[in-house]
């Protein structure tokens, strides 16, 4: 079913004006997406689900009027609400093809290279998932939790699409890294060979080439194109944790998913300190944090049992 068709059907039926035909088609599009097999919801942000329940909820719920009528259009709201819910997840994450998706899921505290089914190749970061078709060859679409450098095949007759968070990298043949973690607030395209093009929902942001990067703001839905080292940009694939004038929150964001903890600012000021420093990946947690205290008013302390690492001092003056 299109998109548009769905929505229009979801209004109608929370607004009670669906005809009995329009229902119908509704609950068989809604049967025909379950029975296809489990949604599985991303394991990158558990939050995630909840936030958009309750979004949703929030935007269907009723206006105040009578009972009779607020409790029908409750009911009609939260059968919607699982409905479009099952939508979001089915669009975003089988892209309409189905249950048949290969989930490579790369844990804290290494790189790992994938060699994909048309001889492209993609090096995931720590703390990354890749999702993509069994049916690669003839439909080379990607879905990207996290950061993953993309050396890619070239075959004309079917571009390379890349989904990360709100923007869509479609490329021929070339070399790139994206970058989009649920904690970090940019998703980032750097194109290190060849020419990618970068949407976000079908609207045209930028045409990168070599070492040019595209910097797109979660929040304020803004992008900018900036000239970058990609030596930089790539120095986590060899096995360096580069920080290049990058915030202390940044920087903890990046060592909790290789280290496997969670970082906590016992002063929210630290957070605002900038670095510039490289780290090689196989360094203790305590050696880099060590390097990072004699730099900044910096002091911590780690709880191996509880894996977290509580960071104390003053923020820049």
């Amino acid at each position: 079913m299109e998109p548009t068709r769905l929505n229009d059907l979801i209004r109608k039926y929370a607004d009670d004006k669906a005809t009995p035909e329009e229902v119908q088609e509704l609950h068989e599009w809604y049967h025909t997406v379950h029975t296809a097999g489990p949604v599985e919801w991303p394991a990158g942000n558990p939050e995630e689900k909840q936030l958009l329940q309750q979004r949703l909820w929030e935007h269907l719920k009723p206006p105040p009027q009578t009972r009779l009528r607020v409790i029908r259009m409750v009911t009609r709201a939260a059968a919607c609400l699982i409905v479009l819910a099952g939508a979001w997840m089915a669009w975003r994450y089988l892209g309409n093809k189905g249950p048949d998706l290969i989930t490579i899921q790369n844990p804290s505290g290494k790189v790992t290279q994938i060699s994909l089914p048309d001889s492209s190749h993609v090096w995931l970061n720590a703390a990354s998932t890749l999702r993509y078709a069994k049916a690669f060859n003839s439909h080379r679409e990607l879905y990207l939790e996290g950061e993953g450098y993309f050396d890619v095949a070239e075959d004309a007759a079917h571009p390379f699409v890349v989904h990360s968070g709100q923007l869509t990298t479609t490329v021929l043949g070339t070399s790139f890294d994206v970058r989009s973690f649920a904690t970090e607030t940019n998703t980032t395209v750097t194109v290190i060979r060849g020419k990618v093009q970068v949407e976000n929902r079908n609207n045209l942001l930028d045409r990168l080439t070599p070492a040019s990067q595209l910097q797109w703001n979660e929040k304020t839905l803004q992008s900018r194109t900036i000239s970058v080292d990609t030596v930089h940009t790539l120095a986590w694939q060899h096995g360096q944790l580069q920080f290049d004038d990058e915030t202390l929150e940044d920087i903890a964001g990046t060592l909790s998913r290789w280290y496997n903890v969670k970082i906590i600012f016992k002063d929210p000021s630290l957070r605002s300190y900038r670095l510039i420093g490289s780290f090689n990946n196989k360094e203790p947690l305590s050696q880099v944090l060590t390097a990072m205290s004699s730099l900044i008013d910096l002091h911590w302390t780690i709880n191996e049992k509880d894996r977290t690492v509580t960071l104390s001092g003053k923020g820049p003056q």
